[in-house]
């Protein structure tokens, strides 16, 4: 008999990779891990049913993708599909931020080996091949440390553990889900002047069924050609699902049974389901669409009336930046600054006072660097959160960097 700790051994396969889920052959959810500041929770999901349809991958094979406009989410972000038996699969995606071009749907690793059409198409012919060759071969080797747990994956492809899996996770997401309040909330949020983000969420319970029931009719259609600002209905609801699963603690046991409870709607070609063709929006408008959702929870399970409190969005972003060598990425939010290294900026001010930090960073290297700007910049708090490159403020867009130019910031958390 099969108990919560299975969450462990679950964990314990994916423990290399920052993304990844765990599926049945018909795609059901077993487990699943989102630790970047993107999340693609659903995105992989929706990229193995595509996977399915078109390739039959054998044990240890590996396919790849990234088209943001076929199940992916921006050209940078490659994701991965292995399988591991005939009833378990591990899917996972990782940034790679020099590509800029699209890969569709292809057998990657057959056989143990990279394909060697693959392996010219993608690597070879890349001016910088040992970076990409790097890329690739780390991300193999995180898929490779998986054999060690071949005895569990063997119990876990059974149609009777996964049975029993589901009916464990089910119970714990009943009695979570009753220690919390019933009722709906709607909030309504103008972005960027002219498009409008709506969301009801209902929480309840009817005939012995629990329901989770997000709505974003009423929200604005995506604009045509050069103003498109929208992104693909798995990215919203990837943003979702994560902020629903965190509020009811569920992380470690989100799988299928959950998602069964959970009902989402997304009126077709709003800029909530309508892919954009390099997914440049995703980042702000899942971060939007989970700062309305974990709104709204807290509103129905608020003791006071729920007018007295005022919706107000923060400022996050997301800077990829990329030079010919090397990638660096700077997450910024309310909670928390996150960055990987800073090793081509002079640090000329870097402090912190009552967590109100303050740098200008020097660009020290004579390779032209891009940085990638997504996210939120919220006038409500821009007087303590806020960037700028050479005194000149930043909110969206690419920005390219020279020795000597400052990249500068005031951020409070």
């Amino acid at each position: 008999m099969i108990s919560h700790l299975e969450s462990h051994k679950f964990g314990s396969i994916i423990s290399h990779f920052n993304n990844a889920s765990i599926v049945n052959s018909k795609g059901e959810l077993l487990f699943s891990k989102d630790a970047d500041p993107f999340k693609t929770t659903t995105s992989r999901l929706v990229l193995f049913q595509i996977a399915k349809k078109y390739l039959s991958p054998s044990t240890g094979d590996i396919i790849i993708s990234n088209d943001p406009e076929n199940g992916g989410t921006s050209l940078s972000r490659i994701y991965f599909i292995s399988c591991l038996s005939l009833n378990l699969f591990l899917i996972w995606d990782a940034e790679f931020y020099p590509i800029d071009f699209k890969i569709p749907l292809s057998p990657f690793v057959e056989n143990g080996k990279i394909s060697p059409f693959m392996k010219t198409a993608l690597i070879e012919s890349q001016p910088n091949k040992e970076h990409y060759s790097a890329f690739f071969e780390t991300e193999i080797g995180k898929f490779n440390t998986v054999n060690k747990f071949k005895e569990f994956i063997r119990e876990a492809s059974g149609e009777d553990f996964q049975k029993q899996w589901f009916m464990v996770c089910k119970n714990i997401f009943i009695n979570h889900f009753e220690a919390k309040a019933f009722g709906q909330s709607e909030l309504s949020y103008k972005y960027k002047t002219d498009h409008l983000l709506k969301l009801r969420t209902e929480v309840d319970e009817k005939q012995n069924q629990r329901f989770f029931k997000v709505d974003f009719s009423g929200s604005s259609l995506a604009k045509p050609g050069p103003a498109q600002i929208s992104c693909a209905s798995h990215v919203i609801e990837s943003g979702l699902i994560i902020e629903f699963s965190k509020y009811y603690a569920l992380e470690k046991y989100l799988s299928q049974p959950i998602l069964d409870h959970v009902k989402l709607i997304l009126p077709p070609k709003s800029i909530v389901s309508n892919a954009h063709k390099a997914g440049e929006f995703n980042f702000e408008l899942q971060k939007m669409a989970r700062q309305m959702m974990k709104f709204n929870l807290t509103q129905i399970n608020a003791q006071t009336k729920k007018n007295d409190k005022k919706f107000s969005l923060y400022s996050t972003h997301l800077l990829q930046m990329t030079s010919g060598t090397e990638t660096n990425l700077f997450f910024l939010s309310n909670s928390r600054i996150q960055f990987e290294n800073l090793n081509s900026f002079h640090q000329k001010i870097l402090q912190n006072t009552d967590g109100e930090y303050k740098a200008c960073l020097v660009y020290n290297s004579d390779k032209p660097l891009t940085i990638r700007v997504s996210g939120i910049s919220s006038d409500e708090d821009h007087a303590k959160r806020w960037l700028k490159i050479n005194k000149a403020p930043v909110r969206h867009g690419t920005f390219n960097l020279k020795k000597g130019d400052e990249f500068i910031l005031n951020w409070k958390i």
